[in-house]
């Protein structure tokens, strides 16, 4: 046994419950001829430690057992530190966008099997002021609850302690004068919310960018128009359904290449990149086409 994987794990994403599993991927890797050497993080510090004082040229692949925000912290120091071996992911975390877009198990036993075969393709990764998402980068309404809903509320409840806290700033949340510019347009409107997505699934919400690929290098650009609550309220439902692009007080586009600035006295500074906070606006937004190796599961595989 002479091929090694490295596993990051985070012990307290989602329930809870990788610690749990640990001893079965360790056991399914070796059946596979793979020494596994399991590292525990808990924070962005871990994660760059590990990164540093590692030599990854004696892996095969990097494992990573968590949610979105573990996910995008390896993305970060696999392409700062231009490490050429396939992420693996185990989905342990409360939302788990990446992994679902990537069509992995969302269960960890099933994740477990699936990337055993360590069949891997390249992904499209987004650019943010430097910072890199594999999903989504946003602003406005429900990107500050992200950040301020307590972690034990997350963990049990999921995407819909987002959606309870969000609902409830909505009388007083105030729209964003916006700036939106590509190579063939600019918009400038006042907004409640933008998303720049590069997966289908967002927040949980597994309807919310139907057309958007990891793979077909571009990026789609929703935003929300300011409008009436009642209004608002119907947009969040044709949202969730997959059904706004008709939507009057809807933007929808795509492009590889995206600035956004806040033009007007009230900004929301506070962004999201994959569930972690991102740079202040403004924003330069771009693509890294085929940026990195994921491993996937095979189209082939049985249950």
């Amino acid at each position: 046994m002479d091929q090694k994987v490295l596993l990051i794990y985070n012990p307290v994403s989602g329930t809870k419950s990788f610690a749990t599993h640990l001893d079965q991927f360790i056991n399914f890797m070796q059946v596979a001829g793979y020494e596994v050497h399991p590292i525990r993080t808990r924070n962005k510090e871990d994660f760059e430690s590990v990164f540093c004082r590692k030599d990854f040229k004696e892996y095969s692949a990097v494992f990573v057992a968590g949610g979105d925000g573990s996910v995008n912290m390896a993305v970060n120091q696999i392409l700062k530190n231009h490490i050429e071996i396939p992420l693996g992911i185990i989905p342990a975390g409360t939302v788990n966008d990446i992994s679902y877009n990537l069509g992995i198990p969302q269960d960890i036993m099933g994740a477990i099997k699936s990337v055993l075969n360590m069949r891997y393709e390249t992904f499209d990764v987004g650019v943010a002021n430097g910072e890199h998402f594999m999903n989504s980068c946003g602003a406005g309404l429900f990107i500050d609850v992200a950040h301020t809903t307590e972690r034990d509320l997350k963990n049990m409840m999921g995407r819909v302690a987002y959606y309870i806290k969000g609902i409830s700033e909505l009388p007083n949340f105030k729209p964003m004068k916006t700036r939106i510019e590509t190579r063939d347009r600019v918009i400038e409107e006042d907004l409640v919310l933008f998303l720049v997505i590069n997966g289908r699934s967002v927040g949980g919400f597994r309807n919310l960018a139907l057309e958007a690929s990891m793979q077909d290098g571009m990026l789609d650009f929703l935003g929300i128009k300011s409008c009436q609550l009642n209004e608002l309220s119907l947009i969040f439902a044709q949202i969730l359904m997959g059904n706004y692009k008709n939507n009057k007080h809807i933007i929808y586009f795509k492009s590889d290449n995206i600035k956004i600035s806040c033009t007007g006295n009230y900004c929301r500074n506070i962004t999201d990149l994959d569930g972690e906070q991102g740079p202040s606006l403004p924003l330069e937004i771009s693509m890294i086409k085929g940026g990195i190796k994921i491993i996937v599961p095979d189209i082939n595989q049985e249950d």
